[in-house]
């Protein structure tokens, strides 16, 4: 099978896992809690606590308008994952809606439902997937006004958090904001955290030893950088290469066997697109 189809396939299993993951953390932690939520969630709880309406055909139907509005204005591609993960997600609420959770400590219920929410959305999120709702208002405001996405959220989030507070009281808002901090970092962790890469630069006499070992232990690529010592005045290529924060130890160790007095520098990398990392995508 191609490889472009082999990867489409590995991103939609990647999405699919991930609303498991926050369907499971929505009826289990969240709504056996009478926990809130942001964005278009937060809307479907709201409306399950007062009028009993299921919140899988809620989500459905409160989709709809906004996939339809975002097919307009947003473009196809990024609507056809979004409309496959609104899916996804409102047929997996309704499947573990009968899961209910410990509901004698709602701190705990916060944490753990914030960390397996976070896990979700992070898969999804990891593969560039959406699950409709706020995203696709955000998407809207910042192609059309250049209202950072992020601000548009945190907008309607406080809107729907504060009528949550009006109704069911502030207690439960300030353990939903709990969850919701630690849905954000999990988030973050997912898409930065765990692949985030690291540059290093090693200067050695032993360079061309050392550049060698990487590539043959290590399966990544070097490059020299030709340099000229500060104080000697002679011509020394350095060796720059790009790992995974698990392959630096095993770096380190190839420098120090081969060269003990050898100069060696780790920067953090914010993203690394190309060979052996994520594909660089034109979106």
């Amino acid at each position: 099978m191609d490889r472009k189809y082999l990867n489409i396939i590995k991103e939609y299993a990647i999405m699919t896992i991930g609303c498991l993951l926050y369907s499971i953390s929505l009826n289990y932690f969240f709504i056996s809690n009478h926990l809130a939520e942001g964005g278009a969630t937060g809307i479907c709880l709201i409306i399950h606590y007062i009028f009993k309406f299921p919140v899988s055909l809620t989500y459905l139907i409160l989709n709809i308008p906004l996939l339809a509005i975002g097919w307009k204005l947003v473009g196809r591609q990024f609507l056809v994952k979004t409309l496959y993960g609104t899916i996804c997600m409102s047929a997996f609420i309704a499947l573990t809606s009968s899961l209910k959770g410990p509901t004698n400590d709602i701190m705990l219920a916060g944490i753990y439902g914030g960390l397996v929410a976070g896990i979700g959305l992070g898969l999804i999120f990891m593969v560039d997937g959406s699950t409709g709702g706020t995203d696709i208002v955000a998407m809207v405001m910042k192609k059309y006004f250049d209202i950072p996405i992020g601000r548009t959220m945190l907008i309607m989030d406080t809107i729907i958090l504060s009528v949550a507070a009006l109704i069911f009281g502030k207690t439960i808002v300030m353990y939903t904001l709990i969850a919701i901090m630690i849905v954000s970092k999990t988030v973050d962790y997912f898409q930065d955290g765990y692949k985030k890469s690291k540059g290093v630069t090693i200067i050695s006499h032993k360079y061309e030893e050392i550049k060698n070992k990487i590539m043959d232990e290590t399966g990544r690529g070097t490059t020299l950088i030709h340099a000229e010592g500060g104080y000697s005045r002679k011509d020394l290529p350095i060796v720059y290469c790009v790992a995974s924060k698990f392959e630096l130890s095993k770096i380190k160790n190839i420098v120090r066997d081969i060269d003990p007095d050898a100069f060696l520098t780790v920067s953090d990398v914010s993203e690394v697109l190309g060979e052996g990392f994520n594909p660089l995508k034109i979106k």
